[in-house]
């Protein structure tokens, strides 16, 4: 059987025919990157349509990609024939009478993506560009349903048209349009365990979009934890059934043992330099003795008094008199801080029974942030690698403030660098949302497998550039003006074969709380409550 009739190509779908010209203005000759084509009279193929334009004699090979670039050349409609017709008031009414006009052509460009071939069983393979293209052969719009085989992603499995997209190997986020059609893009599973990054200005959809991954992780019964630091998730994770928890409440804090040594530090300014050596010898024991009990899959109960009573220990054996006032500075920190404990934590037993944890951190420091993220990723990390919690996904908002790039950095940071690098190992994904990804660590996102780009400015797609996969030049430089709710999606080859533009689809069951207000309105809205506020109070 040809690819024809496999791929039941039909005289509507035919939209032209492969093209040679000498002149760039006429499309340029074929090549292993690109094939232009006359595009017929009375059809409009659409930008980033998926096209298979075929070969002469080889009716089981044909080479297929997607429209990058077009152009109309008019012979009727030169600059300088149009001035003078009307300095001589001869503005003629017929330089675009027909599409049909001899003088008139459409060209446009198809970015080559591969061969598409039939095999003996009549299946389909698909690979890389081996021949070079043919001209003066039909080019056609490829039927919507061929087009997750050739981005090796899963198919839609619904039952009937009425009921929402499904797949068990996939998660639907959106929509792919092509040649006037829409189809349901799934993003696969397996992409997530690979790390996600989620990029674009304020107010280009990245919040909706993840909102929209959350209730796919639901669907898959696939427990998620959130670092929120805007207050976006909340309301999302009380309608898909989980536990929205405030930092340094009495529901989330972080045992003081975990920290680590210099955040530890942080909470105790201003220390002489005896304070902070004994101090410096006595945490050090504490900490070996947490990593040991995360380890062993044992509460982190280490109480307070046995770093004070370690103080006054190594105090006492070098006869220091800084050990009083070391272990009165400890206290004072311990007591004065409303995210250490040094009681269980209940919060990592939630991963077993809540959907979604989300935890609030916006109302903190950076530098608290940044230790709450850190201590969490390192009690994580070994609970994970122990099987002491279920596989997850980890989301963090904002993560340019909490990974960026440079050197100089805390450690808690390089804990969740760290953490990020081995995840897949210990079958937790990550996925980071940045409006900067300029600001973040390269590696970082690098180690992103797969991206999901929304409009950047340009200095930040300058950075990301490199990682858009197999996206044309023409194609990158229209991201900073993509609509928004729209987002370009790469991925490795073994997850997805080719980036391709997705219209992020509608959220089914949560809300979304983050609308960009409008001033104007949030102005009046103020003045009738304010208003009414006082009317009441009279």
């Amino acid at each position: 059987m040809s690819d024809s009739t496999i791929l039941a190509l039909t005289d509507d779908a035919l939209i032209g025919e492969t093209s040679s010209s000498e002149f760039s203005s006429e499309g340029g000759t074929p090549t292993f990157d690109r094939i232009p084509f006359r595009v017929r009279a009375g059809k409009c193929p659409n930008l980033n349509t998926f096209v298979i334009a075929l070969r002469q004699g080889d009716d089981n090979r044909a080479h297929y990609g997607r429209i990058i670039a077009g152009s109309e050349l008019n012979l009727r409609a030169s600059p300088t024939g149009m001035q003078k017709d009307d300095a001589y008031g001869m503005r003629r009414t017929d330089i675009r009478s027909s599409e049909l006009s001899p003088d008139l052509v459409r060209v446009m460009e198809i970015e080559l993506l591969g061969e598409i071939s039939v095999l003996g069983n009549g299946s389909l393979e698909i690979t890389e560009p081996t021949q070079l293209p043919h001209t003066g052969q039909p080019v056609y719009e490829l039927p919507a349903t061929i087009i997750p085989k050739l981005l090796n992603i899963p198919e839609d499995e619904r039952v009937q048209d009425k009921d929402k997209p499904t797949s068990a190997s996939g998660l639907y986020l959106g929509n792919i349009e092509s040649g006037g059609h829409s189809i349901p893009f799934f993003l696969p599973n397996r992409a997530i365990a690979r790390h996600i990054a989620v990029l674009g200005k304020t107010g280009v959809g990245k919040s909706y979009a993840v909102g929209v991954l959350m209730e796919e992780l639901y669907a898959k019964r696939i427990p998620i934890l959130s670092f929120d630091v805007l207050g976006d998730t909340e309301q999302t994770a009380r309608e898909l059934e989980g536990k929205h928890i405030v930092a340094g409440t009495d529901d989330f804090k972080i045992p003081y043992s975990i920290i680590g040594l210099e955040e530890f530090l942080a909470f105790i300014p201003n220390l002489t330099s005896d304070q902070r050596e004994l101090i410096t010898s006595a945490y050090g024991n504490v900490f070996d003795e947490a990593l040991d009990k995360l380890e062993k899959g044992e509460e982190l109960n280490i109480p307070f008094s046995r770093l004070t009573s370690l103080v006054e220990d190594i105090g006492r054996s070098i006869n220091s008199k800084a050990t009083p006032n070391a272990v009165k500075r400890v206290e004072a920190a311990f007591n004065r801080s409303s995210l250490l404990t040094d009681k269980p934590v209940t919060w990592t037993n939630l991963l077993e029974t809540s959907p979604l944890i989300n935890i609030y951190v916006g109302h903190l420091g950076q530098w608290q942030r940044n230790l709450v993220v850190g201590a969490v990723a390192r009690i994580l990390q070994r609970l994970r690698r122990r099987n002491h919690i279920p596989p997850f996904v980890l989301v963090i908002d904002e993560a340019h403030l909490f990974l960026p790039g440079g050197s100089d950095l805390p450690p808690s940071t390089l804990v969740l660098r760290e953490m990020i690098r081995t995840a897949r190992h210990d079958s937790v994904g990550v996925v980071l949302l940045s409006q900067s990804p300029s600001s973040m660590d390269r590696q970082i996102l690098l180690t992103c497998n797969t991206r999901m780009l929304f409009a950047l400015d340009p200095e930040d797609l300058r950075v990301v550039a490199g990682q858009i996969g197999d996206l044309p030049e023409e194609t990158i430089k229209r991201i900073p003006r993509m609509a928004r709710g729209t987002a370009v999606f790469t991925s490795g080859m073994d997850i997805m074969r080719h980036a391709v533009i997705v219209k992020i689809r509608e959220r089914t069951f949560t809300t979304h709380v983050a609308e960009t207000p409008d001033l104007r309105e949030a102005v009046e809205q103020w003045h009738r409550e304010h208003q009414k506020q006082q009317n009441s109070s009279r």
